[in-house]
């Protein structure tokens, strides 16, 4: 790759590789410290992914890399057009998000016929992978839920979520208002370049890569590691591996008692739910169960080797549950098939997949699809978690807990075997239905850490789209190749009339509504569950998300034809029971519940995917 030497600092000559443009010579002497630089890349001397995601494409390093803006779908739509949250077409302000989501999305629980709790949680674990809203964390803008009064006193960049007076459950708890500091910005950072609108950035790389698990930097990543036989850092204790503990701790969980936990793992967020921490667990258990297991085929590795190779493996099976069993329940399988997301097994003469890479392609995950579509799965958390013990009719079940008292508060896991048993309930509890109802848990007690109520999801999520600009839900809706809506009426093939009926009491006109929440209204198109606006913006992007990545499990030279064969045996069942102490049984389909179809079975009976085609000869 040719470079050129920008103020006395070598610079690549594509756009896309320079840390900015700037006019000033000066001025990029003064970022050039803090901008990330890639000078060059080069295809032989990069045979595994780096951490930050940088030289994945040839073409243009820094795609899918930390800090760089979310991809748009369409022009940011903002009040002064540059970072003001828009209004509606008669100049008044947006209806209350609280308000709109009392009004608009019910709260009702209802059991999903068919997918189990770890099919919603799996969800997160992906979006979590995929993005994070920079430096969202660390200020409160509305302490213990209360206004702060003086305006000079509000911290930059708060957008506080006013709760009205008159709001039948939060006032009573004493909460006035939801914190939520606005996602860092182009304007603030000057690594990307500016011109003069907010487009929000990403801190995660934008692959499928685990840097849940990984972190997503080279010193993010030498952190976690033991820097010895390829692992990763655990913590022993109770008989169990554990991720080590989280200096940050009172900043990240509740730390109420000298029992809890905080754990340290490459995502901020990992210690959110129970749930959540135990898929992250069995993905860093599972690293270094694989990492031993080469260590034994392969002597002579040494412990960078036997890392990245376990890294590698590690990453290819969690691509392949994603697209191969996880995706198809929500977007559905011909829906895929139509868009290129799946394919037939068309191979090479040596068994390998041709693949679809295109180095031209940006992975960045959109911000429609980062702050709306993918949201949408909110809707199916559930309330109560069920604690299971084994039995035959895989239904036993022995006690549950509340969603709410265990919000970053991970510690419950390590009381007796609650992993365990919280895992097992997982796959046998059915998530909440998918339709416009959340469980209250995240309706008025999310995060409420001691206090009797919390905050409102829904109405979080519609407010954090209005801070990242986003067009409106008619402009999405022309996007994705549906007429126009001109009248309320025209709406109605689309959404329940009665939901239309009442998008009209709170907008001014059609063209006032967002995407967030007419998006989250839509009824299912065939074979998803989700409308058709969020499924096209779904399938646009992990369709991006798979040919942007030249190390995608799938992609040829990536994996041997035995190797890739072997990957495709992944399953979520397999990976819980290899890394869950006590769990003996479960379904095969641990996405599905278990039926006459789809019985539990001795983990024993479970496909594998055996390392033997990574033994070097």
């Amino acid at each position: 790759m040719q470079s050129i030497n920008v103020c006395g600092v070598m610079k690549c000559k594509r756009l896309s590789v320079v840390c900015c443009i700037f006019a000033a010579c000066s001025f990029v002497r003064r970022v050039a410290a803090i901008c990330p630089i890639v000078a060059s890349c080069d295809e032989g001397n990069t045979p595994y992914r780096s951490a930050d995601g940088s030289c994945n494409s040839l073409y243009n390093p820094l795609y899918g890399t930390p800090y760089r803006p979310y991809k748009r779908l369409l022009p940011a739509k903002y009040a002064d057009g540059v970072s003001e949250p828009s209004r509606m077409s008669s100049g008044r302000s947006m209806p209350n998000a609280r308000q709109l989501s009392m009004a608009l999305f019910g709260e009702t629980e209802g059991e999903d016929n068919r997918s189990t709790i770890i099919n919603m949680q799996f969800g997160q674990l992906v979006a979590h992978d995929m993005s994070f809203t920079a430096d969202v964390f660390g200020v409160k803008c509305c302490p213990n839920g209360k206004k702060i009064r003086a305006p000079d006193q509000l911290p930059e960049r708060c957008m506080p979520l006013e709760v009205p007076t008159d709001d039948p459950i939060l006032p009573i708890g004493g909460i006035e208002c939801m914190s939520m500091l606005r996602t860092k910005t182009t304007l603030e950072h000057p690594c990307v370049t500016n011109y003069g609108v907010a487009e929000q950035l990403s801190s995660v790389t934008a692959f499928l890569d685990l840097s849940i698990v990984y972190g997503n930097s080279a010193e993010q990543t030498a952190s976690l590691r033991e820097h010895r036989g390829g692992l990763m850092t655990v913590e022993h204790r109770g008989g169990q591996d554990w991720p080590p503990h989280n200096p940050n701790a009172s900043h990240l969980c509740q730390m109420r008692h000298d029992s809890d936990v905080c754990y340290l793992t490459g995502d901020l967020r990992s210690n959110q739910s129970p749930h959540l921490a135990i898929l992250q667990i069995v993905h860093l258990l599972e690293h270094n169960r694989l990492a031993g297991v080469l260590s034994e085929l392969n002597p002579c590795w040494d412990d960078e080797r036997l890392f990245q190779e376990a890294r590698a493996i590690n990453i290819a099976k969690y691509q392949s549950v994603v697209y191969n069993d996880w995706l198809p329940i929500y977007m559905g399988r011909e829906n895929m098939l139509e868009h290129g997301l799946l394919h037939d097994e068309v191979s090479t003469a040596d068994g390998n997949y041709v693949g679809d890479y295109n180095s031209l392609e940006d992975p960045t995950v959109s911000n429609a699809f980062g702050t709306a579509a993918f949201r949408y799965f909110h809707n199916m958390i559930v309330g109560e978690l069920d604690l299971n013990v084994d039995s035959p009719e895989h239904r036993a079940k022995s006690g549950s807990i509340r969603l709410s008292d265990w919000l970053r508060r991970p510690g419950v896991l390590e009381v007796q075997n609650n992993r365990e048993l919280l895992t097992r309930g997982m796959v046998r509890q059915p998530h909440d239905s998918a339709n416009e109802h959340l469980t209250p848990e995240a309706k008025h007690y999310l995060f409420r850490n001691a206090n009797a109520y919390g905050a409102d999801l829904k109405a979080i999520d519609i407010h954090r789209a209005r801070d990242h600009g986003l067009a409106s839900y008619n402009d999405y809706r022309e996007l994705c190749g549906f007429e126009r809506a001109n009248s309320w009426e025209d709406l109605h093939g689309i959404i329940p009339p009665a939901k239309v009926d009442e998008l009209a009491q709170w907008y001014d006109t059609v063209e006032d509504v967002e995407l967030a929440v007419a998006g989250a209204l839509e009824t299912h198109h065939p074979e998803a569950t989700v409308g058709p606006t969020f499924l096209h913006i779904l399938l646009k992007q992990f369709r991006r998300t798979r040919t942007g990545d030249r190390f995608f499990f799938e992609n040829g030279n990536v994996f041997s034809g035995a190797q890739l064969r072997e990957l495709r045996k992944a399953s979520i069942a397999r990976l819980l029971c290899d890394n869950t102490e006590g769990l003996a049984r479960m379904q095969r389909n641990a996405f599905f519940l278990a039926d006459e179809t789809n019985p539990p079975v001795p983990c024993s009976e479970l496909p594998a995917v055996q390392l033997e085609a990574w033994r070097e000869r």
